[in-house]
């Protein structure tokens, strides 16, 4: 078997995408890893840093923006231990080992991580103060560089792989499937969002800077899995957290997120489902299974137990029931129920379940 062969089957083994991606970037460039397991590849001694480790973990890190963690880059250096609780309290990315005397960086990039050692550096050599405000004026001002078509650079950071380069490939044309315009789109340019640059997808017919996906991954939400959906709420969770007030537009993709989400099982249901609906220990409020309700907001029964003659119920799960009631009681599920009927009224037919959002107006 290759060394190729063996990496290949060993990212088939990581959970994350994106790490995975990267790490195969970095192999463009300075070859196969040194060290590689179904976890992580290491390289030591390249682009002026002492070891570089790829590592299959997506570490949500909230400053100086939403962006996840997954590369870590290290360099030799002595920090004096007066330092040390300085620099952890500007940046939870820096990782310093006094024993070995080298200092890490951990972020979602080489080009990130080169920001954070040059700090490190003009901190330990009095060039620059151990404060927050400067570690994070210093990060936001390589991202405007990166969307401004700039390229980052320092006196000892090689930049082999071209990792700064906004020209690069990789942050361009090699974009994988998930983040690829979805069907009527179609990419012009790139653009950064969330500390990572995505294609900038816009309406075919509309060439629209409005009209571009505002999803981190440039993913339509309806094509998303639970995990997705998950993954872009938390960013705008992420986001209150730190203090900062969402628009009103950011406020209704959030709120159309977890419209989706109320959703997403819904759509990988099979109408066929009567031998399921009703069955096991928990779910309806009738003792399993999901619940079937009418025009006025009742329950009515299992859901795939209509009589003859029924017109179209809604199926809901307890939660979902219970969800829409604490809303609006029973003209909520009544709701809910009419627009169903309105969508799919023929209570005969077969094949995929086609879903309808229990959410006004949508």
């Amino acid at each position: 078997m290759k060394i190729t062969d063996i990496i290949t089957e060993n990212y088939s083994n990581w959970d994350h995408k994106y790490p995975a991606e990267y790490s195969k970037h970095l192999e463009k460039t300075f070859g196969s890893p040194d060290e590689m397991t179904d976890e992580q590849t290491v390289w030591h001694n390249i682009d002026g840093f002492k070891r570089v480790v790829c590592r299959d973990e997506y570490i949500l890190h909230g400053s100086p923006a939403p962006h996840y963690d997954f590369v870590y880059s290290y360099i030799d250096l002595e920090v004096d231990e007066d330092l040390s609780d300085e620099l952890a309290k500007c940046s939870g990315s820096i990782l310093i080992d006094h024993l070995k005397n080298e200092v890490g960086a951990r972020c979602g990039s080489l080009t990130a991580n080169a920001v954070t050692l040059n700090f490190c550096l003009d901190v330990v050599h009095n060039r620059t103060r151990p404060v927050p405000e400067e570690y994070e004026s210093r990060i936001k001002a390589m991202k405007q560089q990166f969307a401004d078509g700039e390229r980052y650079e320092n006196d000892w950071w090689e930049d082999k792989s071209g990792d700064a380069d906004p020209n690069n490939p990789f942050y361009a044309d090699d974009v994988d499937e998930g983040q690829r315009c979805w069907k009527g789109y179609e990419k012009k340019g790139t653009k950064m969002m969330f500390g990572k640059r995505v294609n900038n997808c816009v309406k075919k017919e509309d060439i629209d800077e409005a009209s571009s996906p505002w999803t981190s991954t440039g993913k339509h939400p309806e094509d998303m899995d639970r995990d997705e959906l998950q993954h872009e709420i938390d960013i705008f969770k992420q986001y209150q957290k730190m203090g900062m007030s969402l628009s009103p537009q950011e406020i209704m993709r959030m709120d159309s997120l977890y419209d989706y989400l109320d959703t997403v099982d819904d759509r990988n249901l099979d109408e066929d489902l009567r031998a399921w609906f009703g069955k096991g220990k928990k779910g309806g409020a009738g003792g399993g299974g999901w619940d079937r309700y009418n025009s006025k907001g009742e329950r009515i029964g299992k859901c795939g137990d209509s009589k003859p003659g029924e017109a179209k119920p809604k199926c809901l799960s307890k939660s979902k029931a219970a969800s829409l009631r604490a809303k609006g009681g029973k003209k909520a599920i009544a709701a809910a129920v009419n627009k169903k009927r309105r969508k799919d009224p023929n209570p005969d037919r077969r094949g995929k379940a086609k879903n309808v959002s229990n959410t006004k107006g949508k």
